[in-house]
């Protein structure tokens, strides 16, 4: 079979990346805020071809107030012309300045991609093992204003509808310049809950599409997301929300 185009079917898993990112002026509410667990089913073409789980959990590290992020991902795609598979593995911690912490392990298509980043004296290095070799990546913390993990779009003021930000993809580990627009507010049911979000469009040199967000205790809460990369068109949903305690031996 000839292989799904990868760039459009991770735009859909990796953009799940912030399903449960934190804003770099988010607070903790208190020390029994607990650890949410969410579910999301991704599709493309109408057809369900993967999930998406996610571990956010609030925590205090090094005296500062931070966020234990964590993601596993699944995907198997089997079409008439075209099949594709992914596992992947993430962790992130994120304080109030932003993402310093980064790790992702990618199987895809029995590929092998394994990523690690730190910040260190304003500069987040990156190591990346990929068939058999190594290599470092440095890009200095004033060349960009957020990572994708710090949800930049919670940064947008009472009233402003438009910004334009530099934002660090960790998917490609490049700095693009992202367009953020507010559309409207909406109700949106998970699973008999009621969330009030916030509709944003993104758009950048490597995806576009549409989050269904909303701010609480434990960050930003992606509801859903639509969008398209390099033609390839997905749709990613909520379906399971739990909060379990909070896991202080992260």
């Amino acid at each position: 079979m000839k292989p799904l185009n990868s760039i459009g079917v991770i735009a859909a898993c990796g953009a799940l990346l912030v399903a449960l990112s934190f804003g770099p002026a988010q607070a903790l509410s208190g020390k029994d805020v607990g650890a949410r667990e969410s579910l999301y089913e991704v599709f493309s073409h109408g057809l369900k071809i993967g999930e998406v789980k996610t571990i956010c959990a609030p925590l205090v590290r090094e005296h500062r107030k931070a966020y234990r992020f964590e993601s596993s991902t699944h995907i198997d795609a089997e079409f008439l012309l075209f099949s594709y598979s992914l596992d992947k593995k993430e962790e992130a911690m994120i304080t109030e300045e932003g993402t310093f912490n980064y790790r992702r392990i990618t199987q895809e298509n029995g590929k092998t991609v394994q990523v690690t980043g730190k910040m260190e004296n304003r500069t987040f290095r990156f190591t990346i093992e990929e068939n058999g070799a190594r290599r470092t990546l440095s890009i200095p913390r004033e060349k960009y204003d957020f990572t994708t993990l710090d949800c930049p779009e919670v940064s947008m003021g009472p009233g402003e509808t438009e910004k334009n930000l530099r934002v660090l993809d960790l998917e490609n580990l490049t700095i693009v310049k992202r367009k953020y627009r507010w559309v409207k507010d909406e109700d949106v049911d998970v699973a008999g809950r009621n969330i009030h979000c916030k509709v944003i469009d993104f758009q950048d040199s490597n995806k576009k599409g549409r989050r269904w967000l909303e701010e609480d205790a434990l960050g930003v809460l992606i509801t859903r997301q639509d969008g398209k990369g390099k033609g390839v068109s997905y749709s990613s949903r909520l379906t399971s929300l739990v909060v379990r305690p909070r896991l202080d031996s992260f």
